[in-house]
């Protein structure tokens, strides 16, 4: 399905966390977002480049947007979510600040509580990042519970 929609509906985070801001294409195991961060982004350096932790959760919430996206599309309930691990992760470079950034992520079938998400940053056609997350997320029956699990000061996806 192809879209241009803002993600402020689908996901939790908000400015000045919030990395991601257009959702373009959401599909049962793809997804495509977009988003450009500008000089005086909390993760763009005083050199102007965005951070390189930064691009690991720009891909996390994508995904996040994505899911809630489908989940609110489909009637289900909200979930809860954290980025439990990254593997193979690799940054080619640092994009400057301003410079437009297409996110492209692909799930697997989830394990129990536990997705695997490939994604991919490119910025102007060249891959910037990419690598594979591994996301926890459960619809979210029991905020109470959720909401204690997140009392660390952490705010779930």
């Amino acid at each position: 399905m192809s879209l241009v929609v803002d993600i402020e509906a689908y996901m939790p985070h908000r400015l000045p966390m919030r990395l991601v801001s257009e959702l373009l294409c959401v599909e049962e195991a793809y997804a495509e977002a977009r988003t450009t961060l500008d000089i005086g982004n909390v993760v763009v350096d005083p050199n102007g480049k965005v951070e390189a932790a930064a691009l690991m959760e720009i891909v996390a919430q994508a995904y996040a947007a994505a899911q809630g996206y489908q989940n609110k599309r489909d009637g289900k309930p909200a979930m809860r979510g954290y980025l439990a691990g990254i593997k193979d992760f690799r940054i080619e470079y640092l994009p400057s600040a301003g410079q437009r950034l297409l996110i492209k992520m692909k799930s697997s079938s989830p394990f129990e509580e536990f997705y695997t998400v490939e994604g991919q940053i490119l910025c102007e056609g060249s891959v910037v990042a990419s690598g594979t997350l591994k996301i926890w997320a459960s619809h979210d029956t029991e905020p109470e519970k959720n909401e204690q699990m997140a009392s660390d000061g952490t705010r779930p996806l």
